[in-house]
């Protein structure tokens, strides 16, 4: 039993196991277990390989099954179909070179219990070296602070607002400005081919200045090309529309508008610890019932997106544990796929498609964005 290793992977153990995921067809197959995947290759020399990132639990079924639960749903070997449960049965030979299943309990015990180790330690590993790596950038973003340059938005830059504004870095006024207020940070449009990017990161504090301007005190002086000496703060004030009325209501909202916003950005830089937050992942569940992908569907399976979208919403309002959040999603899409395969009516089916379809991009989004546990 060979296997081609990637640069630094080691094969830790290696078995024969019948390998299948729906219970009409079993492989007999060889299992390799390295020090950060298992590789899984059958008769037919076709292959099933899993990162540990990708796998969300280890269990014993049936008493003599071993049941590897994937966090997003997987294609094994050449099947259309997509599974998140592989299950594998130990083998042994007879007389006669025959192989029969081993009906022995311990069998499946003791592969779980040594996965479960590998995974646990791999997955505490990446999570590790995630929170140091988030760390440095942290740092050395903080230590960065406000830079002067003459391109503008980023490609792939997300604008959650847009506005002009007057502008002041302590004293000096730089008029009317448009301000973009990205995911991480603020650009200031000075003139064409002039910007000033403010991260979220050196701010300390927000709050008014007066009965109309916002002021912005940054964690430290900021050095910037152009400015005689070092800057503290920086203020925003509002450009009321003509004609426009309840002005000083609309100043209120405003002024309460931004507030809140710089609170938001600036709890989630400290709150961010290389996993994805609670605020972004409640953001990207809201935004999800309004994806691309769900328009292209039918008008029943749209409705399957939407209440899939809906109860992960819900349920994730109430939850603080991501690994639970995953093992409830996880359940919903094989609910869904189960129930599509046995639903007689062909409305029924697009619905449980659909809600199918939502479950695993929601899948696939944590799976992106995060692997610690």
């Amino acid at each position: 039993m060979t296997l081609q290793c990637e640069d630094g992977e080691s094969v830790l153990k290696k078995t024969i196991a019948a390998v299948f995921f729906t219970l009409k067809v079993r492989h007999i197959s060889k299992v390799y277990v390295t020090d950060r995947r298992i590789v899984i290759k059958n008769r037919k020399n076709e292959h099933i390989k899993i990162s540990f990132d990708h796998i969300h639990e280890i269990t014993v079924e049936d008493q003599f099954r071993l049941c590897i639960r994937c966090n997003t749903p997987q294609r094994f070997f050449t099947e259309r179909e997509e599974y998140t449960r592989l299950y594998l049965h130990g083998l042994k030979k007879k007389e006669g070179g025959v192989i029969a299943p081993l009906d022995d309990a311990k069998w499946p015990d003791a592969w779980r219990r040594y996965l479960n180790s590998l995974v646990k330690k791999y997955q505490t590993a990446v999570a590790k070296k995630k929170r140091e790596m988030q760390n440095e950038e942290d740092e050395l973003l903080f230590i960065e602070g406000i830079q002067r340059r003459p391109n503008g938005l980023d490609p792939f830059a997300i604008v959650k607002t847009k506005e002009k504004v007057h502008v002041w870095f302590d004293d000096t006024e730089l008029n009317v400005c448009t301000v973009y207020a990205t995911s991480d940070h603020l650009l200031v449009k000075i003139k064409s081919s002039d910007y000033l990017v403010v991260p979220y990161s050196v701010i300390y504090n927000t709050g008014p200045e007066g009965k109309d301007r916002i002021r912005i005190t940054f964690s430290f002086s900021q050095e910037i090309e152009g400015f005689s000496a070092p800057l503290l703060k920086m203020f925003i004030k509002r450009i009321p529309e003509p004609g426009e009325e309840y002005p000083a209501k609309v100043q209120e909202r405003w002024m309460e508008g931004w507030q809140e916003f710089f609170t938001q950005v600036t709890s989630a830089i400290k709150a961010h610890k290389g996993a994805i937050s609670h605020d972004e992942m409640l953001e990207m569940l809201i935004e999800m019932k309004h994806s691309p992908t769900k328009y292209s569907l039918s008008s029943y399976a749209k409705q399957g997106w939407d209440r899939a979208c809906g109860l992960a919403v819900d349920r994730f309002g109430g939850m603080d544990d991501l690994y639970l959040f995953q093992t409830f999603l996880l359940k919903e899409y094989e609910d869904m796929k189960n129930r599509g395969v046995a639903e007689p009516d062909t409305a029924r089916q697009e619905a449980y498609m659909g809600s199918e379809m939502a479950y695993n991009a929601i899948l696939a989004y944590i799976n992106q964005h995060t692997r610690s546990r």
